[in-house]
């Protein structure tokens, strides 16, 4: 459930004098043209106040709407809605309602129930872009539920690269929810839960400025295709082949170089045409050869002793398991295949990941360096991908804010104000 502060002010407004007003003027049959004609009056005087101030236009969200009106009507005694189970409803049914604010007000006629819903001190902050009423009889007269909200996107790629920006997304492995928020400029992003720090997914920008995931990048690409003398080699000896033939016709070369202001990851033939590429193109081209000619292989990501974060290959045998520096630029030779466990040293994976999964782990440096392929150390990512209330009076009723912080829905301070 998505976590937020919450603000409550509660309270109804008491006088000693008769409303002459309402005698004479009974309230409307409450009926759906009563509601629509009201949301289109509140909608109006609130968007007048928001205009001057520079704040976003409000608007109507049609399923919320529908989750009001429900509450309201199936309520016995509206007036006395929880607000604290209309937000955990919310929550329930919307998680991606980063923002949210109810306020409950009574009143003795509409007008009067307008203008006190219009005066409402929630209305003129920014970080809301939809407002939805419901009407319902009272005591005194005529009440209302107010709700205020933002609503952010679930996470997908297609609205990523659509739109950009903040969205919610389920953890996979603890499901709980939280909010993300992508950096288009981030060498390569590991998407990792907040709860529970698990990793969930890895994306990159490929040269299109099109954000993919680090699996989408393989193509299958064959470097052994019509060689068949390669068949009389050991498994070693080919891939050494294979690792031979990445490392003469590509130079290491950063995306600055080119003038890219921030890296973004090739696919094998693109870095296989300009015959260049860094450390996470290089190690996806050959970890894709390497897979294409029925090896197990992975790429790692993670960090160098000796130059920081990094990328590299495993690869496995019925002999071993071996490191792969695809930036290599020399003759290479059989010494230079270096058992995992001689090169754990330096070399600390994060994540790995092959044509169709990401791994992650949680075991020890100690285990997981030596072992790139152990099914109890790499565990495959699965794929898919609120605080207490405070109370105070108040003349117009009660309202409520909850609002969730950047980065995740987390716990924050609690506050009171006066409306």
């Amino acid at each position: 459930m998505l976590v937020a502060g919450v603000a409550l002010l509660i309270g109804l407004q008491k006088t000693g004098r008769i409303d002459v007003a309402s005698v004479f003027n009974p309230i409307p049959p409450i009926d759906d043209a009563f509601q629509r004609g009201f949301r289109s009056d509140v909608m109006a005087r609130i968007n007048a106040v928001r205009g001057p101030i520079g704040a976003e236009t409000l608007r109507g969200d049609e399923p919320l709407q529908a989750f009001v009106n429900e509450i309201v009507s199936q309520h016995s005694d509206p007036e006395n809605l929880s607000l604290e189970m209309i937000f955990n409803t919310v929550q329930e049914r919307f998680p991606g309602a980063q923002y949210l604010a109810a306020n409950l007000v009574t009143a003795s006629g509409r007008d009067d129930l307008v203008s006190r819903i219009s005066g409402w001190t929630a209305i003129g902050n920014p970080d809301f872009n939809v407002v939805n009423t419901a009407v319902f009889k009272s005591k005194r007269g005529i009440g209302a539920l107010s709700v205020l909200s933002r609503r952010i996107p679930r996470f997908s790629l297609k609205a990523a690269n659509r739109d950009g920006g903040r969205f919610y997304n389920e953890c996979p492995h603890c499901n709980e929810i939280h909010a993300l928020e992508l950096d288009r400029d981030s060498r390569t992003i590991i998407l990792s839960c907040p709860y529970c720090d698990l990793p969930f997914d890895v994306l990159a920008s490929d040269t299109g400025n099109t954000i993919y995931r680090a699996t989408d990048f393989f193509e299958g690409f064959d470097l052994e295709r019509g060689n068949p003398a390669l068949t009389s080699l050991s498994d070693e000896e080919r891939i050494l082949s294979i690792w031979r033939k990445v490392a003469d016709q590509c130079e290491y070369q950063l995306d600055q170089e080119l003038g890219d202001v921030r890296e973004v990851w090739k696919r094998p033939s693109e870095t296989w045409t300009e015959q260049a590429g860094d450390c996470e193109d290089t190690a996806i081209l050959l970890t894709d050869a390497l897979i294409t000619a029925g090896f197990a292989a992975r790429v790692a990501i993670g960090w160098n002793g000796n130059i920081g974060q990094h990328a590299w290959v495993a690869v496995k045998t019925k002999n071993g398991e071996y490191i792969l520096e695809s930036t290599l630029q020399k003759e290479l030779g059989m010494e230079d295949l270096v058992d995992v466990k001689v090169a754990s040293a330096f070399y600390q994976p994060e994540q790995l990941f092959d044509q169709e999964h990401l791994y992650y782990t949680t075991a020890k440096p100690d285990n997981f360096t030596k072992d790139y392929f152990s099914d109890s150390l790499w565990k495959l990512i699965p794929k898919g991908m609120v605080e207490s209330s405070v109370t105070s009076s108040s003349e117009n009723g009660k309202a409520a804010e909850k609002r969730a912080v950047s980065g995740t829905f987390e716990n924050r301070q609690y506050g009171v104000s006066a409306n």
